[in-house]
């Protein structure tokens, strides 16, 4: 199967990621309609759970092996690599298949202490066969990415979201006559459904790996299944001391945000908001403003996705030059993305949390957390480049750090009456720029610091200021237009202009080049 590089990949993985995300809003959506927010809510108890199962199951193996691989791969130890699928898989169906038995065994428990809902009992039974299958459709996504073709992976996520999609909407207008859990369960029922389908897929696609003619790893396959003995233990080591540090990092973020979720309405309550206010404001908060901020993560999540076995690939050659390539090419995206979305949620906060929500109010959180988007953006795809370089257990420090700055900061902060909510906006920020900050030292350390200032910075800088000093006049002038638009498609026109004035600027700089642009078709790189 054809190679990409990291910048390729990348592509393929944001055009995939924006695909699912229209199909997943447009779900979300036609839900809304069909079972109504009680329904949402019933299925939306059982996801964390499911979610935190889930990653138990994986323990970040499939990570793992996307980085291992292409180091044996640099080695031309192609047996090694499918030896790190065997291992994977082998770990990874046993954990899974154990979580499913307990979790099948405990579920009428469940339903009814912990959730006091019984109605909640057939939702997790039918989320059951998705998490069984789940770490084994990650696995050999992990598998694919360290032979740095990323086309699998973005094909299985969009069959598995199509299949999702008609399955889920099939099964709840089949069901509709049984009644609310029914269709709740139907949710769930197509989530095992659409993951199914992105397993078959895979595992088609690696069939045809093996045997196709183009690939040559027919015979290279019979070598595996010849060799005598192989210390499948150490596979297992090699995965760990990589797996260990990931599955802590991400323990370490769900428990941080069920530690806000505790922390910040009963710091509120403390400085004098009451039960209810202190729960719209934490609502503000994380169902509105940090929605908004993660949204571009769809681009961070395919650059990382895409960087790891790169940057495994070449630190394995000791290719120090690419390795720094890369890393540019990370921080260019990174700034350019950032740097005009801090500019656009710190002006046009209220209006977006208005067209989008129905909530201005939102839009002062959305101003203050506008600061620390960049450093969002760039926390994540730098974890993945330490994951590459070998060093999950350093990503996992900074995170930690970070995290204990941003639970100090909400503990002081929110309890003062005169910040309230805005004091846990600016503790949730710095902890995100220190943990970014950290990581950017960490990999300079390592590295080196020799990246373009002008380029990575100065740029999109000088850039994003012009935003910032046009922005105030875009709306006087259309108010100056014969046609006088609504307040949601003034928001939008004034976005639209932003964006067009942003990319028109930065061509004119030459931050974009025609050379960027070519360097998607250039497999070297």
């Amino acid at each position: 199967m054809k190679k990409q590089s990291f910048l390729q990949g990348a592509l393929i993985l944001m055009i995939a990621g924006f695909i699912n995300r229209i199909m997943g809003f447009l779900l979300r959506i036609i839900l809304v309609r069909l079972v109504g927010d009680e329904g949402l809510g019933l299925f939306q108890m059982v996801y964390p759970l499911f979610m935190t199962l889930l990653l138990i199951s994986t323990a970040g193996f499939p990570v793992s092996i996307s980085k291992l691989i292409p180091e044996r791969l640099a080695k031309n130890n192609l047996e090694g690599s499918y030896d790190l699928l065997k291992v994977t898989l082998v770990f990874v169906c046993l954990t899974s298949f154990t979580v499913s038995l307990l979790l099948y065994f405990s579920a009428e428990f469940i339903a009814e202490h912990i959730y006091s809902d019984e109605r909640t009992y057939l939702i997790i039974l039918a989320i059951i066969p998705c998490l069984f299958m789940s770490p084994m459709t990650a696995s050999f996504r992990g598998f694919f990415q360290g032979f740095h073709t990323m086309i699998p992976t973005a094909l299985s996520q969009i069959v598995e979201q199509l299949s999702r999609v008609a399955a889920t909407l099939i099964l709840i207008d089949m069901v509709s006559y049984l009644g609310l859990k029914y269709q709740a369960a139907s949710i769930a029922l197509g989530i095992s459904i659409g993951e199914f389908s992105g397993l078959l897929i895979l595992i088609i696609l690696f069939i045809h790996h093996l045997y196709s003619p183009k690939s040559n790893t027919r015979e290279k396959t019979q070598k595996i299944k010849q060799k005598s003995k192989h210390n499948y233990f150490n596979d297992l080591k090699e995965i760990c001391s990589l797996a260990i540090p990931i599955t802590l990092g991400r323990i370490v973020n769900s428990l941080m945000i069920s530690g806000e979720a505790i922390l910040i309405p009963r710091q509120l309550q403390i400085s004098g908001f009451s039960v209810k206010e202190a729960t719209s404001l934490y609502g503000q908060l994380s169902g509105m403003v940090e929605q908004l901020l993660y949204l571009p993560t769809v681009i961070t999540i395919a650059l990382t996705t895409s960087l790891i076995p790169n940057i495994s690939d070449a630190y394995a050659r000791n290719n120090i030059d690419k390795i720094k390539n890369n890393y540019q090419d990370v921080i260019r995206i990174t700034t350019y993305l950032g740097l005009p979305i801090t500019i656009i949620f710190f002006t046009r906060g209220s209006e977006i949390c208005q067209l989008l929500f129905g909530y201005p109010e939102a839009g002062t959180i959305l101003a203050i957390m506008a600061f620390s988007s960049t450093f969002i953006y760039f926390l994540q795809v730098s974890s993945g480049m330490l994951n590459g370089l070998g060093k999950p257990q350093l990503a996992l420090l900074n995170l930690s750090i970070g995290s204990l700055l941003k639970l100090i900061g909400i503990f002081f902060l929110t309890r003062q009456p005169e910040l309230g909510i805005q004091g846990a906006a600016i503790s949730i920020s710095l902890g995100y720029m220190l943990s970014a900050l950290l990581n950017f030292i960490t990999i300079g350390h390592n590295i080196g610091y020799g990246l373009n200032v002008k380029q990575c910075f100065l740029k999109p800088m000088f850039s994003s200021s012009i935003l910032l000093i046009i922005n105030p006049y875009l709306t006087k002038i259309i108010k100056l237009l014969p046609y006088k638009p609504g307040s949601h498609l003034e928001t939008l026109i004034v976005l639209f202009l932003l964006i067009i004035i942003y990319l028109l600027i930065m061509v004119l700089i030459r931050a974009i080049t025609p050379e960027d642009l070519d360097r998607f078709k250039n497999k070297g790189k």
